[in-house]
């Protein structure tokens, strides 16, 4: 029983983690969310896997946690049957992440990004020549 419980605290634990690490890459500037950026820039992961993917995996071990704490506790009922169908949601969601589709624009960091710093032209795309300037001739990340 022991190892159940220390199963589900790491759950949720990785996935605070794998949730605070996608909102700092896809919401802030730190230096950290940099980091992640530049590493996602360079192809080592999609980006389609950054933005969707990556908080559909932290919603699987979160609630996978939350699921061990509800087997530890025998709590009976509904609940377990609607955690366990949203890790299911949450895993079509994570195979989504993995296929090569264009998502709408504002679901990658690139462009929440240049929304951030007024780097976005009339129509909502990201300006290449303001972000040009604004990175002093550097590309994305």
């Amino acid at each position: 029983m022991d190892e159940n419980i220390t199963l589900a605290i790491v759950g949720i634990g990785l996935g605070l983690f794998g949730a605070t690490v996608w909102y700092a890459e896809m919401f802030t500037d730190s230096k950290a969310a940099n980091l992640w950026r530049r590493m996602n820039g360079k192809g080592r992961i999609s980006r389609n896997y950054a933005a969707i993917g990556a908080p559909a995996f932290a919603c699987i071990f979160l609630l996978g946690g939350i699921l061990g704490f509800i087997n530890h506790f025998q709590l009976r009922g509904i609940i377990p049957r609607i955690v366990a169908i949203l890790i299911l949601v949450f895993l079509s969601f994570f195979l989504i992440g993995l296929l090569p589709i264009k998502f709408p624009r504002w679901v990658y960091a690139d462009w929440q990004y240049a929304k951030r710093h007024g780097l976005l032209d009339a129509d909502g795309n990201i300006d290449q020549e303001a972000y040009e300037k604004h990175a002093n001739g550097k590309g994305f990340w």
